[in-house]
């Protein structure tokens, strides 16, 4: 009986072993096919929007006619606030232009490295909330407010640099994908994972992250309110619908049986031990390892 279960646990190592890799392997396939898809979306929503100049400019000002109907501030004028301080607005588009597509993609890297057990619920939410978005771009082309300067908007990144759409990047960018903000959609997306996978309180601090991204969109003209708010619902639909399919029991267990920290394998190892020594005892039966897997 003893050399049954020796002769089981190089076996059942190798089987923890390569479902390891065969995980993480799927899982950045996953993620590749996800952005590939996610890319595709948008590129095709572009193509099929770039000649509704004037459908987009006549929903921008029924837009703006809705807001200010329900009371909303005036975005110019808090654009107006900040727009005498040339550092700060050459900031915030720097922040517009950088931060978006790279803290995403930083952000799944730090799940598929250090919370793989995540990353199902992690990348379901940020297909359900970016392919909603993009359904509403295509049914609904807005134009922004930096490109309405009859409204009192100033496109801060043609006047005070750094423009990417100087740069050429206007050939692959939606001008008239306002509606909504994915900019902060994907922000508050982040937080709000952080923000459950985390367990320290310096965690509400991610909360930043879309307060900031808010405040960056507004002063750079490149979002309405509306905007705003329906990136922000989509965040918090496709968190919720994540969790939903992808509960966090399923996930636990998961990680118990696949992703062992050199803890919880130090405590299966004394386990093992502990069945090999009492092994030796005609009553004791082999019956409970699978238990270690």
């Amino acid at each position: 009986m003893e050399q049954a279960i020796q002769s089981l646990t190089p076996k059942i190592n190798k089987i923890i072993v390569w479902i390891q890799k065969q995980s993480r392997t799927t899982t950045v396939f996953l993620n590749l096919a996800t952005f590939g898809l996610l890319w595709l979306g948008y590129s095709t929503v572009r193509r099929i929007t770039a000649d509704s100049t004037k459908i987009a400019a006549e929903n921008a000002v029924d837009l703006v006619k809705f807001q200010d109907w329900l009371g909303f501030p005036s975005e110019a004028k808090l654009q107006s606030w900040f727009i005498d301080s040339e550092v700060l607005i050459k900031v915030a588009n720097t922040f517009y232009f950088i931060m978006h597509f790279p803290s995403m993609i930083a952000f799944l890297l730090w799940v598929m490295i250090r919370k793989i057990e995540w990353m199902p619920q992690v990348r379901a939410s940020l297909c359900i909330a970016t392919f909603s978005g993009l359904i509403i771009h295509l049914l609904f082309p807005l134009m922004p407010p930096r490109l309405m300067a009859s409204y009192g908007f100033i496109d801060t990144a043609k006047v005070f640099g750094p423009d990417p759409y100087a740069l050429g990047i206007a050939k692959a960018a939606n001008e008239f994908a306002a509606m909504p903000s994915l900019h902060v959609g994907w922000a508050l997306l982040i937080a709000l994972a952080a923000i459950r996978i985390l367990k320290t309180p310096a965690r509400w601090l991610m909360l930043l992250h879309p307060i900031l991204t808010t405040v960056v969109v507004v002063i750079t003209a490149n979002h309405f309110w509306l905007d705003i708010i329906v990136g922000a619902i989509l965040a918090l639909a496709g968190w919720q619908l994540a969790t939903k399919y992808w509960p966090i029991k399923t996930i636990k267990k998961m990680k118990d049986q696949f992703f062992m920290s050199e803890e919880d394998r130090k405590v299966a190892e004394e386990k093992l031990e502990e069945l090999k020594a009492s092994a030796k005892s005609p009553s004791h039966d082999v019956e409970g390892t699978e238990s270690l897997i």
